[in-house]
């Protein structure tokens, strides 16, 4: 009777850990993800099973989830998946379910210590760059590159089909790098987050000649919005016992994987005050 009930309680311990390693704990979901069993839709917070069917919306609506092993995932159905006759589209959570590409080479350019940029093209990157909130200060080495009203850097990108070229404001060797100012121009406004294809130049107003350095998608990341995200990544940590330093590491890690690059003193401080300041 003894090794019986030894037995069963293995069995359970075993069930129970089996469980606690396949869960997916959502952090944050773009568009309607609902769950079939509850028609519930899915919000940041929740846990799903594996095995759990979910209703997506479109083929835009995602789910961002950490698994109990804290490896990152994008929930979302391909469009490879899909067939002639596909109505609905639903998955499992775990069928959907895509490892996150970790971008270690933007993780690689990470150096909060820096005090002046000497390399655009390897500070903006070639992908995706962020901007936490409306606008980012980027400090240039003078000798690299020089601000005058004759030497500047120019954004040049469509809005509506039409090019815009726009000077970049700065304050002696300070870019000032502003959302209001790229996102209305005199061709229309652009709508929502993000200008994909901007090219970055470096413009000499004598001679009328511009040297490409860098394009890239351009993306605004919503604070109040990321602040949520990290509160709800850092409970999962916790539960890990991760200490601070792991955690605001990690919330750096998930940053550079799911927005891209983006300005190292940045998102050094915002981790920093996020976890200082989770209660």
């Amino acid at each position: 009777m003894k090794t019986a009930k030894i037995i069963i309680s293995m069995l359970l311990f075993l069930s129970i850990n089996t469980y606690a390693q396949d869960v997916y704990n959502v952090t944050r979901v773009n568009g309607n993800v609902t769950i079939l069993g509850s028609g519930e839709n899915v919000v940041a917070g929740d846990v799903l099973n594996p095995d759990e069917f979910l209703l997506f919306e479109n083929l835009e609506s995602y789910l961002i989830t950490i698994g109990s092993d804290l490896n990152r995932h994008q929930i979302k159905i391909q469009e490879s998946q899909l067939s002639a006759d596909t109505q609905m589209l639903t998955s499992t959570v775990e069928q959907a379910a895509k490892p996150t590409r970790m971008r270690s080479l933007m993780l690689a350019h990470f150096n909060p210590a820096e005090q002046e940029i000497s390399d655009l093209r390897q500070y903006f990157g070639n992908d995706k760059f962020s901007v936490i909130g409306d606008a980012v200060n980027v400090p240039l080495n003078d000798k690299k590159y020089p601000l005058t009203d004759d030497k500047f850097i120019v954004f040049y990108y469509r809005v509506d089909n039409s090019p815009v070229s726009k000077k970049i404001g700065h304050n002696e060797q300070t870019l000032l790098v502003e959302k209001d100012q790229l996102f209305t121009s005199s061709v229309g406004s652009i709508s929502g987050n993000e200008i994909s294809n901007l090219a970055v130049y470096e413009y000499e107003n004598t001679t009328k000649q511009g040297n490409e350095i860098t394009r890239f998608t351009l993306v605004f990341v919503d604070k109040d919005e990321l602040v949520k995200e990290f509160n709800t990544i850092i409970p999962i940590l916790k539960r890990q016992k991760m200490e601070d330093n792991e955690i605001k590491k990690y919330l750096i890690e998930y940053y550079y994987d799911f927005y891209g690059a983006t300005d190292s003193k940045t998102i050094d401080s915002f981790a920093e005050q996020i976890v200082k300041g989770y209660q």
